[in-house]
């Protein structure tokens, strides 16, 4: 298999994958999509306009996506990452969510503003990212790690199997309980449905009113790009390319349905390099690479471009072990939070849903928790897990120490020690 042959299939999805990721990028770095600002505009300011343009994202996804599917031009029952699969190890799922989650925070950003920002010069959101890639190869590659990953923490795991269910997406638990309807016909209502299920939530956040234009711009940008990953991937035109390249006498790696993850490709990456062989080029690394292209081409034009170094020892500290929780987490959910929470969740494997909660969780508590301490650094560990758990409507709110009318951090009179 070599790059010379102009009609080289694997050639023709890796032009569509830098292509994909190029737009990704682009809209990306134009409307400051970004998973973590989402939660942390919510978190701390209360701003819920990237929440509304991540919500969007999905529900633009899922309904694209289950349209595809009902009409025959998508199997997302047979993909790279299976994420319908009948093993369904929820707990794998909700810790690797919330490690990356937590992650995600600590190095300044989810895998889509790291990447964006390296595109601007940010060497600290690279060396996060090299972090994140070679915690990833090592659990992918290490075999001790690989089977702690793929064996030990599929336990308490559900075998979706041994029910006589074949996949984990509510249209197919639907279709085997329903007295009516067809697979096809259960997926295509529970797609549309969810998504008019989003669409009305995110229309009711901030007292209805209207989205920003940047917002909605990336909240439909993102979901369409994560829709055409699947349709170049998935489409027959697609199927018959890596067909034909997997007859190649070196079948080039990771091919296969997919649309953008970002976690499994800088493993990927790290391993090209120190293996410099074209069949070893995945459509993931390339969609990344276009993703670093699109925002660097976004930021030069408007003289944007800058290059940003550690400001201290104790930042690169933070930046490092953030990589090394992203990089963890997103090997053990089976992606980050574009992995799981875009291109996972457009599947509606339930696994990705549970996936995406843990991120949002990891990332609620960890800002949570920065902020209390930079509010009430005298405050006790006990105080601070209380108002965690009032925050998280486990406890009453009456209950919370940090309350705007008393914020003393002590335990109000009336509440269970």
């Amino acid at each position: 298999m070599t790059l010379a042959t102009v009609d080289n299939p694997w050639l023709l999805i890796l032009a569509g994958a830098l292509g994909i990721g190029l737009l990704f990028g682009l809209v990306a770095a134009a409307t400051r999509y970004c998973n973590m600002g989402a939660v942390s505009d919510w978190v701390l300011t209360g701003d819920m306009g990237r929440m509304r343009a991540w919500l969007l994202s999905i529900a633009v996804a899922i309904a694209a996506v289950g349209v595809l599917e009902f009409l025959g031009t998508l199997d997302l029952d047979q993909t790279r990452v299976n994420y319908r699969s009948a093993d369904f190890p929820w707990l794998r799922y909700l810790l690797g969510g919330t490690l990356f989650g937590v992650g995600m925070v600590l190095a300044g950003g989810c895998t889509t503003k790291t990447l964006v920002n390296i595109g601007q010069g940010d060497f600290k959101s690279l060396w996060a990212y090299l972090v994140v890639g070679l915690t990833a190869l090592v659990l992918l590659q290490w075999p001790a790690a690989r089977m702690f990953v793929d064996q030990s923490l599929a336990w308490p795991g559900l075998s979706l199997a041994s029910l006589g269910i074949d996949h984990q997406d509510p249209g197919t638990l639907l279709a085997g309980i329903a007295p009516n309807g067809s697979l096809e016909h259960w997926r295509l209502a529970t797609a549309l449905l969810v998504a008019a299920g989003l669409v009305a939530r995110l229309w009711r956040m901030d007292h209805g009113q209207r989205m920003r234009r940047a917002d909605l711009i990336g909240g439909l940008g993102i979901g369409l790009v994560i829709t055409a990953g699947w349709l170049w991937t998935g489409s027959p035109a697609g199927q018959a390319l890596m067909s034909e390249a997997a007859l190649a006498f070196d079948p080039p790696k990771g091919s296969g349905t997919q649309s953008l993850s970002f976690v499994a490709p800088a493993a990927e990456a790290l391993r090209l390099g120190a293996n410099p062989a074209f069949d070893f080029v995945t459509f993931g690394v390339v969609a990344m690479l276009g993703v670093i292209l699109g925002a660097a081409l976004w930021f030069a034009a408007r003289q944007q471009f800058r290059l940003q170094g550690f400001g201290s020892w104790s930042q690169f500290g933070t930046y490092s072990v953030g990589g090394l929780l992203m990089g963890a987490g997103g090997i053990i959910a089976m992606g980050c939070s574009v992995g799981q929470g875009l291109s996972g969740s457009s599947t509606l494997a339930l696994g990705s849903l549970i996936a995406l909660g843990g991120i949002v969780l990891g990332a609620f508590v960890t800002l949570k928790v920065m902020l209390y301490r930079a509010l009430y650094p005298e405050s006790r560990r006990r105080s601070l897990a209380c108002a965690l758990m009032a925050d998280l409507r486990l406890i009453p709110r009456r209950c919370h120490p940090f309350r705007d009318e008393d914020p003393t951090g002590e335990r109000p009179s009336g509440c269970s020690r």
